[in-house]
């Protein structure tokens, strides 16, 4: 490159600089440098596509999406009880949506299977629980339990997890994994959730998981 050249583009660069856009990013990024990190977050768009159904809907379901209930709130489209059988015909949905209802169910073996067994082919399972870590898990004396990053693992075709703890001929394709979807994207969040998704076993179960306690889980289950 000729001294030329270096004095054009230096121009170039300080004009850049000068340009009011520019400014503010500068700003920002100064006041703010982790703005551009943002966590892992779940595909929330799926429940407003396609046939969705929400289990435990209560008296606020998702627009557009069929609701399922055990009692008869307004807009309850299928009142059923979650610990039985549910009078919906197989491969019916596209998506089932179940948002902090999984940990109020005895018997969730048996729900999986009823989810799995509505879903089409390729559909999938948006499921948002507590984190075991977080105080709200423990709270609401109604939960029976609460989840870690590895609990749908043993419902993933040829996992660990799955081997170790064979506790259905049922299988999801995939899984994929969400911590804290709907909260905003910190320096903290981004860091700690790259670490507990990057190796879930030795974050749970070292001083890590006290330090940053999540409060929410997403499972992401494709039939």
């Amino acid at each position: 490159m000729n001294l030329r050249s270096k004095a054009i583009d230096g121009l170039m660069l300080k004009a850049i600089k000068r340009l009011p856009a520019v400014k503010r990013l500068r700003a920002t990024f100064k006041e703010r440098p982790y703005i551009f990190l943002s966590h892992k977050k779940a595909p929330l768009s799926i429940i407003h596509s396609g046939s969705v159904l929400e289990i435990g809907c209560g008296k606020k379901k998702t627009p557009g999406a069929v609701g399922l209930d055990s009692r008869a709130f307004p807009g309850v489209d299928i009142i059923a009880d979650l610990e039985g059988p549910l009078p919906i015909p197989d491969d019916t949905y596209d998506v089932v949506y179940a948002n902090q209802v999984l940990e109020h169910v005895t018997n969730l073996l048996g729900l999986m299977h009823e989810i799995h067994r509505i879903l089409k082919p390729g559909g999938k399972l948006l499921a948002q629980v507590p984190y075991f870590r977080s105080g709200w898990a423990h709270v609401d004396l109604t939960h029976v339990r609460c989840f870690t990053i590895d609990s749908m693992e043993t419902f993933r075709e040829r996992s660990y997890h799955r081997e170790g703890y064979h506790v259905s001929d049922m299988v999801f394709s995939g899984i994929e994994v969400f911590l804290d979807t709907e909260y905003p994207s910190t320096l903290g969040r981004c860091l700690f959730s790259w670490m507990a998704l990057r190796n879930p076993q030795r974050f749970e179960n070292s001083a890590l998981s006290f330090l940053y306690p999540f409060e929410q889980l997403t499972f992401l289950m494709t039939k």
